[in-house]
């Protein structure tokens, strides 16, 4: 057994997280952070919700004053739940703000801005010292800077050195009041990211806590899948302080969501391997394992799904029947020999094993036989369709992002095998193993978004839904917005008041856009491309 990461405790405010304390969850307003009544009411709705900090933006000083309003009108209220500003570009800011507030979150790929980390975190760390105020390094894929970007790319290394720059000079400093994120809007490319930087804290002697989060998910049950994707993995290998999930939906919706993320992948204190060595697999790069093709299983085709429903014309589904090719990983290490037949697939069957388990026995196999395919069955009996569809995803997200599992099988005789099967279409494709349907790349929205982008999402979707071979990100501000869409073939970004810029891939189309006029122009430039057609 190996024992997993633990972090140091940190105070905020009264808030207690790393070390033994239990993963809390957040979550950031949508409102103009100078609209201080409405901030206040929606900081009550999250609180109530189960927040246990709540963020805002803050661009300017107007800002900061605003969040000391906000934070004095919580706490006049009883309410002692940690306020935190959220800084990018304005290191001045960060500054004003740590004088105020709880906590701080600034981003390391818009914070120097030409400077020198060295030079300018330690007058950050100071006023933070000196008014006992936390500060969260939180990284985003999609906005790297371009010394990082020029060294490593867009990679989960650059995000993991982008990090530690600014972490080895809190370090020096003896600033321990310190959270870090990995945070992009592709699952695997977090998971990657957030066990690198944990291995190398690791190899530095640093155990700072962890604030994990899938960025721009989206909504609806796509959304919560796409989180579940993300987030499982690392919970059920012991990393992981704080959650936040970033769904297109207001704010306090999200609460629930983290909560049942929580609870459904506790935290173990040791595993049965190691998350970083002697794995058959890269924990840190994805590649898919290579087998021999057997049915259309195998050789790096998309993941496929095995149920006890017969196929439809035309699908590419595979009847249960397959079990007849099967040998159970029991059976397999009891003889070996098994499997130097023809057209045998191994089946890795959970049954009472836990994930870690399972996953444990996934990588003595593929240590030893490098050539056949692996199917995954997972059986519950769970009426309550959500618990299922996020424990489902959980367990199978945690195999999938590694790039192991040619086929996947799920039976739960309470619920329809359709549903099943939309299920099961949701979390692969959230694991990036199979493309089926049209993916929205789409932000929750904060005091920077200046459109409705709850409204505009559900347009676009059902205006673009019929195009699964399209990925198209909606997103509220040039923040975050053009890195993370970087692998979208379209984007919709807030510009201004009312006003979208159109993307084609990274390269602005058409900026400034009047909002009524936006949807019908993203159609007019998909059909340009040739990436339209009529439902």
């Amino acid at each position: 057994m190996t024992k997993t990461y633990q972090s140091h405790s940190i105070h905020i405010g009264h808030l207690t997280m790393g070390g033994d304390a239990p993963v809390c969850i957040q979550s950031m307003t949508n409102t103009n952070t100078n609209h201080i009544e409405a901030s206040v009411d929606q900081c009550i709705h999250m609180i109530q919700r189960g927040a246990q900090l709540v963020r805002l933006t803050t661009q300017g000083n107007r800002e900061v004053k605003s969040l000391e309003a906000i934070r004095n009108l919580l706490q006049a209220k009883g309410l002692k739940t940690p306020v935190v500003a959220d800084i990018h570009f304005k290191p001045d800011l960060a500054l004003e703000a740590a004088r105020v507030v709880e906590k701080i979150r600034i981003n390391p790929g818009n914070y120097l801005k030409g400077n020198s980390v060295d030079l300018l975190l330690p007058q950050l760390i100071k006023v933070c010292k000196e008014n006992g105020t936390a500060m969260r390094i939180g990284v985003n894929h999609g906005s790297l800077n371009d010394s990082i970007l020029n060294r490593f790319g867009d990679t989960p290394e650059g995000m993991v050195e982008s990090a530690m720059q600014f972490l080895r000079v809190c370090q020096r400093h003896s600033y321990h009041r310190v959270v870090v994120s990995m945070k992009s809007s592709n699952p695997r490319v977090m998971v990657q990211s957030v066990r690198l930087l944990v291995y190398r804290m690791t190899l530095e002697s640093m155990s700072y806590p962890l604030h994990l989060g899938v960025t721009e998910a989206g909504d609806g049950v796509d959304g919560r899948i796409k989180s579940v994707v993300g987030m499982a993995p690392l919970l059920l290998e012991g990393m992981g302080d704080t959650i936040r999930v970033s769904l297109t939906e207001p704010p306090e919706e999200e609460m629930p969501v983290a909560r049942q993320i929580v609870e459904l992948f506790p935290k173990p204190s040791q595993l049965p391997y190691s998350p970083y060595k002697n794995l058959a697999w890269d924990p840190f790069s994805f590649k898919r394992r290579s087998t021999l093709p057997i049915m259309g299983i195998g050789q790096g085709a998309k993941v496929k799904i095995i149920n006890s429903a017969p196929p439809e014309p035309g699908s590419d589904r595979l009847p249960r029947e397959i079990d007849s090719f099967t040998v159970t990983y029991d059976q397999w290490s009891k003889d070996p020999g098994l499997l130097k037949e023809e057209r045998k697939f191994l089946l890795l069957e959970q049954g009472s094993r836990t994930i870690q388990e399972v996953k444990q026995q996934l990588n003595q196999f593929c240590l030893s036989n490098t050539t056949v395919p692996v199917i995954y069955k997972n059986t519950q009996h769970t009426k309550d369709q959500d618990h299922y569809m996020m424990q489902l995803a959980g367990h199978m997200g945690t195999l999938l992002v590694d790039g192991t599992i040619d086929a996947v099988w799920a039976e739960n005789p309470m619920i329809k095998t359709e549903k099943i099967n939309e299920i099961l279409l949701t979390i692969l494709q959230a694991a990036g193993a199979r493309i089926s349907k049209t993916e929205y790349i789409a932000c929750p929205s904060c005091g920077r978004t200046q459109f409705d982008i709850v409204s505009r999402l559900k347009e676009i979707r059902e205006a673009t839904s019929h195009l699964p071979a399209l990925k198209i990100g909606v997103m509220g501000c040039i923040v975050n917005g053009p890195g993370e869409m970087a692998d979208a073939q379209y984007g919709y970004v807030g510009a201004g008041p009312g006003k979208v810029t159109l993307y084609k891939g990274r390269d602005v189309v058409t900026k400034n856009i009047p909002e009524k006029e936006a949807l019908q122009a993203l159609i007019d430039l998909m059909k340009q491309e040739g990436d339209w057609s009529d439902p």
